[in-house]
């Protein structure tokens, strides 16, 4: 009998096991992957060195293990320590990456218990801080990306426990990671050299450590993307993903910001770019199986820039099946940095570390797409009517019901659609353009989302009518969806963010800037389409031109 069948006995026979309180990751092998590499974290304390076990620690925490569990116990009272003793300034290259995981463990263990220690390690972490806003091992070293990804995230974990940190550190911050991007929108090791990995080029984790670092920035200095504060009036759940829950977090003011007062350096839409052009690098290169030296790392790097980003659900599965390949035997993940640190990165993936405290500090108004903690980790209270594939909707389509489609989850048919079958989408292209005309704007955004994922060229004029739409959220799907199928991710430079410089202004000004975007937007595309269409799609610009000269 293998050792992973006689895990699950033991769950079966000892109901007060240690394991039997894990949390649910809601996808049965994924629960499994974590169930085993728990049992190997806590049946081998011999294979794990001091300063890793502050990482065990922070996975079996997020995991949901029993808080007397001896190992994580040792965890806490090991970062504690070195908080409270100066241990950051004697350990040497590793001092902001332990520095980042002890803040983690003690903030989401129990932040007012362990206030004075991660007020230590913040101040630490900003007195560090180089003069370009990024962190590294050495005064004479230049920044290094994946290091000040950990002092990001030590002072958001400061921050969440409130303690006092400085947003200015956190906006000088997001400037090296824009100043340190790479022209295709990625990221390498230390900007500026041919350093490490890739010698200077852009590599999925150094451009998931930098998307992931300019989208917390984003997050406690304007607002997490999609966060809309609770109005007196309940909205209605749509066909679309998003819904809205009451506010718990103390320190969040009504836009988001955790800075209200602060006036950043970076706009929203700046980092919103960064962010995305990141992302649609790694979404370019696609690999769920990392190809990485640090294979794992990739994941727990990936997780967190992809809740932030607010992403459609479909990532989650598609690159966990990938990680799940790397598993061993005996429950460990094997990484650069051995087994310890790559099993607890692959449980912070699984467990969606991030998405917990997002769940947890935002939940009174992140647009999460029923990611509210009982849809992660326990029951639905409402449950949904189930999709298997597109059929469902496609099925109500075709009956030009388009007001029954209100009860389906438009998560669920994104997943569906960003990776189901291209040939099964490009079957039923005429039936998910009735859905562009659907009254609902989360509705139409699903359909250019489809639109766009069938990669079908033919579909560009119809597809450039979204750049029009009234709503910005769906012009932004529409871009994404041109962007998609002419594998132009930089798009000409057109932002993510239709309201750019004008997210606080008045509505008569941001009724301005969304239509000078819009008229922009439709355009630079329309003059690609006209240079590059087929010669048999001339006629389908009838449409479009009258478009254009009605402006």
């Amino acid at each position: 009998m293998n050792s992973f069948r006689i895990v699950i006995l033991m769950f079966i026979v000892s109901g007060s096991s240690t394991f039997a309180a894990l949390k649910s990751t809601k996808v049965p092998r994924y629960d499994a992957a974590v169930a085993k590499s728990v049992a190997w974290l806590t049946g081998n304390p011999d294979k794990i060195g001091e300063r890793e076990k502050t990482l065990a620690a922070y996975a079996l925490l997020k995991a949901g293990i029993d808080p007397g569990n001896p190992l994580l116990r040792e965890g806490i009272a090991i970062a504690k320590d070195r908080a409270d003793n100066g241990g950051y300034a004697k350990a040497g290259y590793d001092h902001i990456y332990l520095a980042g995981v002890d803040s983690m463990l003690l903030a989401d263990s129990d932040a007012d218990l362990h206030f004075a220690s991660l007020q230590l390690i913040a101040d630490y972490v900003q007195a560090v801080q180089r003069a370009d806003g990024s962190w590294s091992d050495g005064p004479a070293k230049p920044g290094d990306v994946s290091m000040s990804q950990y002092g990001v995230l030590a002072l958001w974990s400061a921050q969440r426990a409130g303690c006092k940190v400085s947003p200015d550190s956190l906006d000088r911050a997001a400037s090296f990671f824009l100043r340190g991007r790479n022209p295709d929108g990625g990221w390498g090791y230390r900007p500026g050299t041919t350093e490490g990995p890739g010698r200077g080029a852009s590599t999925h984790n150094m451009t998931l450590a930098g998307a992931g670092s300019v989208a917390v920035v984003r997050t406690l200095v304007h607002g997490p993307k999609g966060y809309k504060a609770q109005d007196a009036k309940e909205e209605t759940k749509k066909f679309g993903v998003l819904e809205k829950v009451t506010p718990e977090a103390a320190g969040v003011s009504k836009s988001g910001s955790v800075f209200p007062g602060y006036n950043a350096k970076n706009s929203a839409g700046t980092l919103d770019d960064a962010v995305g052009r990141g992302l649609a690098w790694n979404q370019s290169r696609f690999s769920p199986v990392s190809q990485a030296e640090h294979k794992i790392y990739f994941y727990y790097a990936l997780e967190r820039a992809s809740a932030l980003a607010d992403l459609p659900e479909g990532w989650y599965t598609t690159y966990g099946d990938g990680l799940l390949t790397l598993q061993g035997q005996d429950g460990s993940f094997a990484t650069f940095s051995g087994p310890v640190v790559g099993t607890s990165f692959a449980i912070l993936y699984f467990m969606r570390s991030t998405q917990q405290i997002l769940d947890k500090v935002y939940s009174g108004g992140v647009m999460s797409g029923g990611r509210d903690p009982e849809s992660l980790f326990g029951d639905k209270k409402k449950p949904k009517r189930e999709m298997t594939s597109l059929d469902v909707l496609l099925g109500q389509l075709e009956k030009a019901d388009l007001d029954a489609l209100d009860d389906i989850s438009a998560e669920e048919v994104v997943e569906a659609v960003q990776f189901g079958s291209r040939e099964e989408l490009v079957g039923q292209v005429d039936l998910l353009k009735k859905l562009i005309k659907h009254k609902d704007a989360d509705n139409r955004r699903a359909a250019y989302f489809a639109l766009g994922r069938t990669g079908d060229f033919s579909l560009i004029p119809e597809i450039l009518k979204g750049l029009r739409d009234p709503n910005v959220d769906v012009n932004v799907e529409a871009l994404q969806a041109l962007r998609y199928i002419a594998r132009k991710p930089l798009g000409f430079g057109i932002s993510l963010n239709p309201l750019e410089g004008a997210e606080t202004a008045d509505d008569q000004r941001k009724v301005e800037v969304a239509n000078a975007w819009r008229t922009k937007a439709f355009e630079s595309w329309m003059t690609w389409y006209r240079q590059v269409r087929p010669y048999e799609q001339r006629g389908g610009l009838d449409e479009l031109e009258a478009m254009t000269r009605k402006r």
